[in-house]
């Protein structure tokens, strides 16, 4: 808890309860506003109270009393709550109890509540005891922080996945060290490289720029990135080496097992694996070794590691020191990082103070991205710069040896709304990689948030996550993941000791924990005994504090959810996913305060009737779970907002009660086939997602229909299934889709392989053309659709179509089998992706129609003129066509300009396309992938000129690909009648898959040509990767420098071949050369060598 954010949010709440009558009626007249009177005086001194506590035994101690006086405060107010919420019952009343204050209008029903009364007049007391206490600190006042999300500020470049280069040297290192990884060395089947360094200085960086280069993920089948840390858990390590997905986790759990499984699974393969912060050699002297010594020859492990010695004790054969950056080095990335937009020179005049404060960073990346996360959010002024250089935070006593003044600085620089978000990242493992979805919703549910304005709740969280990543507290994995440096984690650590733990052995809880009143806690032990899990939950019973249990992929009993739900009865946050758990306890409902409860991918099959008493629950999710009913009672648990319920195979029907739930804002069925739903939901008026909605087959009263959306203005995300069963036009035109200003994602589907009659055709059209979606949708899905025509606001051919739609980014077609002819979509102005397939048998050919408009074919019909003077699809960067079956010819021709942005096309089984269309080689100058697939009748691929990447597979009459001279990368699969490769200047890769190919093919590019008319060299195509998956037979004659395959591949730098199943190989290396083999029989006499000459 940081005291300032929770003394703030609660203050507010008081503001309302702080009213003469509600006094009295709790029978403690003059107690509230004492108690608000209270609060807001020790708000003004916990900012330097927090400041201090690091140093300060004393003031931390009296930190943690005014904690436990919160947190009972906390509760206490949770109690009026709930009892206001029972009284409300049966009102009409559709306001949020939770978060605007009105339990005040049924509080004052409430009869005189002297326990409530009694428990407000004791807090007064502490709080007036401790109040006293701070006059021994000197603690200075302040101003309680102002929200304000800084993470708007923009990027030329996005931070995801954006590793960050330091040191000017970082690409010769890294080339030099692929270099001696892939470098034959035949001393041991694997061998062990380390990168050693202090904390922070960078030596994950450099494993990942290695890890990503092209040749590690060339040379090696099998790779793995392993974190793992000072506490490391062997089981989980030992499944990241298996590469278990999530759901598999709750398996195995013991060594025993694992360890076999994961020596059979990389048997024989040639596998690259980095060892992320090794903090102790038993990780791979007496965990890994063993286990993959049958791994092929020319594995390799990187190991980083803060301590050479480690990298000794696992016989490491190269060992690389990465040093700390120079000034000026340091510099360059302090300027990246704290100049946002790319504009490094809008700094330059402040140059001398940044370089004191880069020296004062002491060479090391991480601190100099820390303090650049500082100065990012304040003001370009030498004064604004040199309050950072001049903070006492810098020299902060009672860190950790390698947590420098910098990281706390940077934590110090945070509001006290970031400073509870930051330290939240303690209650995980080291290393652990958090989902932006899953932490935005811990945030909210642990009262973190604070919605303002029109922001929801999950938009403002997903703001505060952003600006993390902006101050460089959170380091981005990928689009939605982030991790946090283990030296940031070792701070949070320290911050929040005293109430957050990760347990990793549950026995061993007791000792662990001492004193400490933990209120939240992260478990890792999977396997546990029932001693064990007795010992723990008395430890946290006795303590009666625990208001966070986070225990995945465990083999949680019902027993032991019992033992839970009776003894932790302060929870508010308990996650189980993944877990082996087959029911819920009844006395699920004593757990009155819990806010966020998921029980997803478990073996749950029954909801227990007393959810019903869960009044403050805001989160529900039982996504892939076997529960087959609901109860009735969940229409209690007014507070709900998200009830998440993806993928539950046997559940078929929702209680009527659901409709109850006037709170809820988000109702996600996803993958979950209802028989249709409960009447009733039009009364759910704060409704923002309702992914699901089914119609119901059979008109019998008691289920929705669809017009009850009517009343649901506030839906950003809809998917309405079954429309077939809409009776006519005017129920769907009572939907009035087109009025839902908000909505920005919109799923129409019909059920799949229906054989529908004239007339049902007819209906669904008029059905769909009543379904017009507003001018705010950014998504459009339609699937499985049987009308002939598309409704008309798709098919609108003049420029009225763009302002229908102004903001729609992505189009997907899916299995409209009986439509005729495509829409016409080329005018949408912002459509960045389109994805088309599985339309009718009479669609024979495209033209410009589909991108500004006319009319197709069909079979045989005329085509309209097309109006060419403007660009059809604007922004298109993505278009996949699939199954289109009788498609023949793609008609845009060079007048018609469209998809300068193009990046990317996929064409699937498409098997009578003939070629490609000329526009598309003139205009389409963006393309830089093209993927082809199942495409019988292409003969030819040439002439485009941007296209660096091209896949084609399964195209038996494809004869010829050229003149494409940006290409880099060529994958053929498959197709036996290619021989002609020419112009491809640029290509460095060829991938071939042929598993009958007996000799290599004619076109694969030399290095050299000679003119047979001029006799003169002309320089071509130089391969680097030449990749092959044919037959045995083939492969035996590369074993052989006499046979005439060898001066076709042995100027290529690298060259691998495999057999079907990948069961027998041959692996080439020009330079320094190597040539390894396990096919049977083969004579190492006649194997290629160094010495076999190349050819010229």
């Amino acid at each position: 808890m940081i005291l300032s954010a929770f003394v703030s949010k609660f203050a507010e709440l008081l503001v309302e309860l702080a009213k003469e009558e509600v006094e009295m009626l709790l029978g403690v007249p003059g107690e509230i506003r004492k108690l608000q009177n209270n609060t807001n005086m020790i708000s003004e001194v916990l900012a330097d109270a927090e400041r201090k506590r690091i140093n300060e035994g004393a003031i931390d101690r009296w930190l943690k009393q005014l904690k436990d006086v919160m947190y009972d405060a906390d509760d206490i107010l949770d109690l009026c709550l709930i009892e206001a919420d029972k009284r409300s019952e049966g009102s009409s009343s559709n306001s949020w109890v939770r978060f605007s204050f009105p339990f005040l209008s049924w509080i004052r029903k409430l009869p005189v509540d002297h326990e409530i009364g009694t428990k407000i007049g004791e807090l007064n007391k502490r709080l007036e005891e401790i109040w006293r206490w701070r006059s021994e600190f000197n603690l200075e006042l302040t101003s309680p922080d102002i929200q304000q999300v800084r993470s708007q500020i923009s990027r030329k470049t996005s931070p995801v996945a954006e590793i960050d280069i330091v040191g000017s040297k970082i690409e010769e290192h890294t080339r030099s060290l692929v270099d001696s990884l892939i470098k034959d060395d035949r001393r041991r089947n694997i061998l062990v490289f380390a990168i050693v360094g202090a904390g922070g200085i960078g030596k994950t960086t450099l494993a990942k720029k290695i890890y990503n280069d092209q040749r590690i993920q060339e040379d090696f089948s099998e790779k793995r990135w392993v974190c793992v840390s000072q506490e490391f858990d062997e089981i989980k390590l030992l499944k990241d080496m298996l590469g278990c997905e999530k759901n598999d986790r709750a398996g195995d759990q013991s060594k025993s097992s694992l360890e076999p499984k994961v020596e059979a699974s990389l048997r024989g393969k040639k596998l690259f694996v980095v060892l992320d912060d090794v903090w102790t050699a038993k990780v791979w002297c007496d965990l890994l070794c063993n286990t993959l010594k049958s791994c092929a020859a020319g594995s390799r492990i990187l190991v980083t590691t803060r301590n050479e010695q480690i990298a000794k004790q696992m016989r490491a054969v190269y060992t690389h020191h990465v040093n700390k950056l120079s000034l000026e080095d340091g510099w360059l990335l302090f300027c990246k990082k704290v100049v946002l937009t790319g504009e490094e020179g809008e700094i330059q005049h402040l140059k001398d103070i940044g370089m004191e404060i880069v020296q004062k960073c002491d060479g090391l990346p991480l601190a100099i991205k820390a303090v650049a996360g500082v100065l990012c959010t304040k003001e370009r002024t030498r004064r604004a710069w040199s309050v950072v250089l001049e903070s006492t935070a810098w020299s902060t006593s009672g860190l950790p040896e390698e947590v420098g003044g910098a990281l706390y600085l940077s934590y110090e620089d945070l509001p006290s709304y970031l400073k509870q978000c930051f330290l939240y990242y303690s209650l995980f493992p080291e290393d652990y990689k958090f989902n932006m979805d899953e932490i935005t919703r811990l945030w909210i549910a642990e009262g973190f948030v604070k919605a303002e304005g029109s922001s929801t709740m999950e938009e403002t969280a997903e703001e505060y996550y952003k600006e993390l990543i902006m101050r460089n507290v959170l380091q981005p994995y990928d689009q939605y993941v982030c991790q946090m440096h283990d030296l940031l984690h070792c701070l949070a650590r320290l911050l929040a000791r005293d109430e957050s733990s990760n347990v990793t052995k549950v026995n061993t809880v007791g000792i662990s924990i001492g004193p400490m009143k933990l209120r939240r806690v992260y478990v890792t032990d999977c396997e546990i005994t029932h001693n064990e899990m007795t010992e723990f939950l008395d430890v946290f019973a006795k303590q009666n504090s625990l208001r966070t249990l986070l225990w995945k992929e465990s083999l949680m009993s019902e027993i032991w959810m019992d033992a839970i739900f009776n003894k932790l009865l302060r929870l508010r946050v308990l996650d189980v996913s993944f877990s082996k758990i087959q029911r819920l306890p009844h006395s699920l409902g004593n757990l009155t305060h819990l806010r966020y409860l998921n029980i997803s991918g478990t073996e749950i099959s029954v909801i227990p009737e007393t959810i019903g008493n869960l009044r403050n629950l805001q989160r529900l999710d039982i996504s892939s779970t076997k529960i087959t009913m609901i109860p009735e009672t969940i229409g209690n648990v007014r507070n709900l907002q998200f009830l998440e319920m993806r993928g539950c195979e046997r559940l078929f029907r929702l209680p009527n009660s659901i409709a109850n739930l006037h709170n809820l804002r988000s109702l996600n069925l996803f993958g979950t086939e209802l028989a249709g739903m409960p009447a009733g939901l039009g009364r759910l008026q704060h409704l923002q997602t309702l992914r699901g909605f089914t119609l119901q087959r059979n008109k019998s009263k008691g289920w929705c229909t669809i017009e009850e959306l009517r009343s649901l203005s506030c839906l950003t995300d809809l998917l309405i299934g079954r429309l077939e069963c809409i009776s006519c036009s005017s129920q769907a035109r009572a939907a009035q889709l087109r009025n839902k200003p908000k909505l920005s994602v919109l799923e129409l589907r019909c059920t799949p392989d229906l054989k529908p009659s004239e007339v049902e055709m007819r209906r669904i059209e008029e059905v769909f053309e009543e379904l017009r979606p507003p001018p705010s949708l950014e998504q459009l899905w339609i699937k499985y659709y049987f009308g002939r025509e598309f409704p008309k606001w798709m098919a609108e051919t003049s420029s009225s179509a763009s302002f229908l739609f102004p903001n729609l980014r992505q189009l997907y077609l899916h299995n409209c089998k009986y439509c005729e002819r495509l829409p016409p979509c080329g005018l949408l102005p912002n459509l960045e992706y389109l994805s088309i397939s599985g339309f009718a048998a009479s669609v024979i050919d495209v033209g410009p129609e589909s991108s500004v408009g006319g009319s197709s074919t069909g079979r045989g019909g005329g085509r309209a003129a097309v109006d060419t003077s403007n660009y059809a699809f604007p922004r298109l960067e993505n278009l996949q066509i699939i199954g289109m079956r009788n498609w023949q010819e793609w008609h845009w021709d060079k007048g018609t300009q469209a998809m300068p942005c193009l990046k990317y096309l996929r064409l699937f089984n498409c098997p009578k396309l003939m070629s490609l269309p000329e526009g598309l080689l003139l205009h389409a100058t963006s393309l830089t992938k093209l993927e082809i697939s199942l495409a019988t009748s292409l003969t030819a691929i040439e002439n485009l000129l941007s296209l660096k990447e091209l896949s084609i597979s399964n195209a038996p009459k494809l004869k010829k690909v050229s003149d494409l001279p940006a290409l880099t990368t060529l994958n053929v699969d498959y197709c036996q009648e290619l021989q002609v490769v020419e112009n491809l200047q640029s290509l460095k890769r060829m991938n071939l898959v042929d598993d009958d190919m007996k000799s290599l093919p004619s076109y694969i590019p030399k290095r050299v040509q000679r003119s047979t008319k001029k006799r003169k060299r002309v320089q071509v195509a130089h391969l680097e990767k030449l990749e092959i998956h044919c037959s045995i037979e083939l492969i035996r004659k590369m074993c052989q420098r006499a046979s005439p395959e060898w001066p076709t591949i042995q100027d290529i730098q690298q060259v691998h071949a495999y057999s079907k199943n990948r069961s027998v190989h041959v692996l080439y290396n020009k330079s320094p050369f190597s040539f390894t083999t396990n096919l049977n029989g083969s004579s190492r006499s006649e194997m290629p060598s160094s010495c076999s000459g190349t050819a010229l």
